[in-house]
């Protein structure tokens, strides 16, 4: 009777062996292959954006435009995360590996700057962490195109703001179209395709531009181009600290501030060391074989059926909506300043009144002023106008000065939208008229 019940309790542990096995392989399997493909695609980012040597598709242009732009850009061969400040900014360019996400949100939420220019590298999963969507761009019919090359499409300033100060259009080179349920595009390629995101993600600052080439020597050489990339090294550097600028082939190691007790955080870290190792084929097998092994016990035995936690106990936020409305409903949840919302609707304020004004770019207030007066708004109204734009203007100086951004409670920030929102609908309509084609305009 108990040989009958070992020979049976063998079967069971045979039969399970043989079902695993082949999970075990196959996960073993897709580890080496990530392992091979992950030493490729580091072999050739050594051609593509690299810091020296003067190359038509290096990055050395880009130093030269940050001294003159008067921004220390650092270019470490390998960054330290821990070693960051709230103060720094990084410029990350066509990643090649996974991003650290855990870390790079930590930054961003107490006060960095990230901006992630990429096309088809590595960004996209903490770009989706932030709800931004990234699609290979493909022109349509309405689509500016430098020359009719649909390669080289153009990209317009959708709304005021520091990125686009001086820029008419930018060319881009088979980048990839950006998108974001809420959040107010900077650049456009078309109506529903940006170039360019920006949002606040509480204290720091994101920037999503798709496309990493606008950053090669070739295209810098275009005049709006170097002006967008002066610019947004300028905004990279507002707040005083260290501008990093993080290449392919930029090693990333540490972790940031309250991302280090995270388990995704140490489990990439230790995965990112793992890649790293020069291993023989044959130790790489064996350990996706371990690790694959691992993930299956673990799986099986320890893994609740739901996952208790969410993703803030992990230390990443969910995606939210941006814009002004995504905006409103973050501080509300959180019962602080509504600063961050007020910015929003002052960007959102200027475009319309830019627009229905019939002005162009950044003018200056009184030639608003002026505008307005023409198109019959009262003395009343121009006077409300002017001191609710100087009011904006003032927040926006502050927002970045020590010891911390301004306060702006929710009266104020519905009474500048209601006395904004009031303005404008006492302006007319301005008349449609055909704007010139920035593609016949000199780079």
């Amino acid at each position: 009777m108990s040989r009958m019940r070992v020979d049976r309790g063998a079967r069971v542990v045979r039969g399970a062996v043989r079902g695993v096995l082949p999970v075990v392989l196959v996960v073993g399997l897709l580890a080496v292959s990530a392992a091979i493909a992950s030493a490729q695609d580091r072999a050739r980012s050594d051609d593509d954006y690299a810091l020296r040597g003067g190359s038509w598709n290096g990055l050395a242009q880009l130093v030269q435009v940050a001294e003159e732009a008067g921004v220390r850009l650092d270019t470490p061969a390998e960054l330290d995360l821990a070693r960051l400040t709230p103060e720094d900014a990084l410029l990350v360019v066509h990643p090649t590996g996974e991003l650290p996400r855990a870390s790079l949100a930590a930054f961003l939420r107490a006060g960095g700057r990230v901006a992630i220019a990429d096309d088809f590298g590595e960004a996209e999963r903490f770009l989706e962490l932030y709800g931004i969507a990234r699609s290979p761009y493909e022109p349509g019919p309405d689509a500016l195109l430098l020359r009719g090359n649909r390669a080289l499409p153009l990209a317009s300033p959708a709304a005021p703001h520091p990125l686009t100060q001086g820029v008419r259009a930018l060319v881009a080179n088979h980048p990839a179209s950006l998108r974001h349920a809420e959040l107010e595009p900077v650049l456009l390629l078309e109506p529903d395709a940006a170039l360019v995101l920006a949002g606040a993600v509480e204290e720091g600052r994101l920037v999503a531009i798709g496309d990493p080439s606008l950053f090669i020597e070739n295209m810098l050489r275009f005049r709006d181009n170097r002006r967008f990339a002066a610019n947004l090294l300028r905004y990279l550097g507002e707040r005083g600290g260290r501008v990093y600028l993080v290449a392919p082939s930029t090693e990333l190691s540490g972790t940031y501030g309250d991302a280090r007790g995270n388990p995704l955080e140490r489990l990439d870290a230790w995965l990112l060391d793992a890649a790293r190792a020069d291993l023989p084929p044959r130790a790489l097998t064996i350990l996706a074989w371990v690790l694959a092994a691992l993930v299956l016990v673990f799986a099986a035995s320890a893994l609740p059926r739901v996952m208790p936690y969410g993703a803030s106990e992990l230390g990443l936020e969910p995606a939210r909506g941006g814009g002004f409305a995504g905006r409103v409903a973050f501080f509300a949840r959180r019962s602080n300043s509504f600063v961050h919302p007020a910015l929003v609707y002052k960007y959102e304020l200027e475009g319309e009144l830019v627009r229905k004004l019939g002005l162009e770019g950044q003018p200056l207030l009184r030639d608003v002023l002026d505008a307005a007066a023409r198109r019959g708004l009262s003395a009343a109204d121009r006077d409300a106008l002017r001191g609710l734009l100087l009011e904006l203007d003032e927040l926006r100086r502050k927002v970045d000065l020590p010891p911390a951004p301004p306060r702006v409670g929710p009266r104020d920030l519905r009474r500048m939208v209601d006395t904004g929102e009031a303005i404008l609908a006492r302006l007319p309509e301005r008349s449609p008229e055909r704007l010139p084609d920035p593609a016949t305009r000199p780079s």
